[in-house]
């Protein structure tokens, strides 16, 4: 149903259950807000968004207010904008003032406010927080003196997510965000997904930026840089810097990063199809010995990490394959080292990924054998956005270079596990190859588990009636599990904590938007389907990399190097 209200005294037509700071949105009147997130129910408490409604003293908020038909409304009255300005004056009064210091200089949404709003002058004089950094993570930082209390951060841990890392604490003057019990980030039950991080309007949560700590490396004559990089981080590249689709976008970031310094450049489309081939064998190992089922997935670091702390019983179900990013280390410290006559631990192997859960799972001891680390360094998105601008790279007139590396040899299986359901549909036309030699029907796929939640099916594989499910997005996990015990007609589980899978990263853009995604998702999908190789079991390559190098003259055992396990984690909820 639709009607008229009035605002700034011109006719509007609105429908019914829309808020006012839709309509205001939708008619292009901008209005500040620091709490409001598309998606999230309004809460109003930040006031940023009030507007003056005629008949009323108070003034109201806009993003939790629906429209209703005697309603006049002025958006930008004197009395509205000296709300506004009041409001973020007294935000500023106990803000610390190292903007030009601080990592959001630039993006700070509180800044951009004080700058709309003509902020010249501490009118008003608060008292600052002598909150210590913790620093305690390794994939974020938490900076409680420059939070605002707009409670982002603690809506999408705990709504969108299900951890609830992150919650209010005391009351008045004396309320602040953080984990339970006041503990440090690191003895949380935080999983370092990072969405916080994306959500957060000042520098409150930021990242544990990684790149300085391997610059030095550039200059080592003892190391070889090397880097590794999701296929999405290309699309995501592209997308940033405004590239037409039709540029060959895999050459440019190539050509970027060679002009950085790296000397050895691949991305992890060829530990992708590793990955899914272990990922079979431990599948059929349990088929042999009748369990335990479901095999969980487990590439995803943030999901490991949240299964550890929360269903410590279902680790055995985890697949002891490790993750595509981990995998990337073992092909070029024992693949492309040995291809150029050099040692595992000559080469420096850097990690450009959507995702800070990376950095912890990089981190963790089993990564480590022989005192070789699969990789050396994590770097987001953002930190790689960062260090193009640092190296002074121009983006528009960089000139791709033809660069054929050992990723060329891959399937499209790099591009499609980024994407809920993705490792399912490769894993499991792979999975057939390997029980039946037989190619599955030619218009099996699993649907793309955009903005869906839980799906399940049944696929029959060879002699095998095998049940399947795509779990997209953490906050689905809980339901799950409660009804798993009991349940013997599951066999194969897709878990993707970031809604979306690697699409819905941590790691990407601040300032990326629901358009940004829609345009990734299409990008990484037809980029895949232009690939010669389809499928794990069509890349000849495979068997050339398990016959040469992953045999015998593998300094310690291969299946050690490309699988791992999981342990128990007791932290505080």
């Amino acid at each position: 149903m639709t009607f008229e209200i009035e605002i700034n005294n011109k006719p509007v037509k609105v429908k019914r259950g829309e808020t006012i700071l839709e309509v205001l949105n939708r008619i292009g009147i901008k209005v500040p807000t620091l709490c409001s997130m598309k998606e999230f129910v309004p809460t109003g408490m930040c006031r940023l968004c009030v507007v003056e409604l005629e008949g009323r003293d108070m003034l109201i908020p806009s993003c939790s207010f629906k429209v209703e038909e005697w309603m006049k409304i002025k958006t930008h009255s004197p009395r509205v904008i000296l709300a506004r300005k009041t409001i973020i004056e007294l935000l500023l009064a106990n803000h610390p003032d190292d903007c030009l210091y601080c990592e959001r200089n630039g993006t700070c949404e509180l800044q951009q406010h004080a700058e709309d709003m003509h902020v010249r002058e501490r009118r008003i004089t608060g008292q600052k927080s002598a909150t210590l950094v913790d620093k305690s993570s390794i994939a974020l930082i938490h900076e409680p003196s420059k939070c605002i209390l707009c409670g982002r951060c603690i809506r999408v841990c705990t709504e969108q997510m299900g951890v609830s890392a992150l919650s209010f604490i005391h009351r008045g003057v004396a309320t602040s965000v953080r984990p339970a019990l006041e503990q440090p980030i690191n003895s949380s039950n935080c999983i370092f997904c990072g969405q916080c991080l994306r959500v957060c309007p000042t520098a409150a949560l930021s990242d544990r930026v990684n790149f300085s700590e391997m610059q030095v490396y550039f200059h080592d004559p003892h190391k070889k840089m090397a880097v590794t990089y999701s296929p999405v981080v290309a699309v995501a590249i592209a997308e940033h810097f405004g590239f037409k689709t039709a540029k060959n976008i895999n050459a440019v970031l190539h050509t970027i990063l060679r002009k950085i310094g790296f000397e050895i450049v691949f991305d992890t489309s060829l530990a992708t199809d590793i990955m899914l081939v272990e990922m079979c064998g431990d599948f059929i190992n349990r088929l042999r010995n009748n369990g335990p089922f479901p095999m969980f997935t487990s590439s995803c670091p943030a999901w490991v990490k949240y299964m550890e702390q929360t269903h410590g019983s279902y680790l055995k179900n985890l697949s002891t394959a490790k993750s595509f990013s981990q995998i990337s280390g073992v092909v070029a410290k024992y693949v492309i080292a040995r291809q150029k006559s050099l040692l595992p631990d000559d080469i420096y192997l850097v990690s450009i990924l959507p995702c800070t859960a990376a950095k912890f799972e990089a981190s963790r001891p089993q990564m480590t054998l022989m005192g070789i680390s699969d990789v050396d360094t994590v770097i987001t998105i953002r930190e790689l956005i960062r260090m193009i601008k640092m190296y002074g790279i121009d983006i528009e007139r960089i000139v791709a270079e033809v660069d054929e590396d050992i990723s060329s040899s891959a399937s499209m299986a790099g591009k499609l596990v980024n994407i809920t359901g993705g490792t399912t549909e490769t894993f499991l036309k792979a999975l057939n190859h390997f029980l039946t030699g037989k190619p599955f029907a030619a218009n099996f796929s699993v649907p793309r588990m955009i903005n869906k939640d839980v799906r399940e099916f049944q696929v029959q594989v060879g002699e095998h009636t095998l049940g399947v499910a795509v779990i997209n997005g953490l906050s689905n996990v809980s339901a799950f599990m409660s009804q798993l015990p009991g349940r013997n007609d599951l066999h194969f589980v897709e878990v993707m904590a970031c809604p979306n899978g690697c699409l819905g990263g941590g790691g990407f853009p601040l300032s990326w938007s629901k358009d940004s995604d829609k345009r990734c998702i299409k990008n990484i999908i037809e980029w895949a389907e232009n690939d010669t190789i389809k499928w794990v079991h069509h890349n000849s390559m495979l068997k050339d990399v398990y016959e040469t190098y992953f045999n015998s003259s593998m300094p310690s055992n291969f299946h050690e190097r490309l699988h791992t396990y999981f342990v128990k984690r007791n932290v505080l909820i």
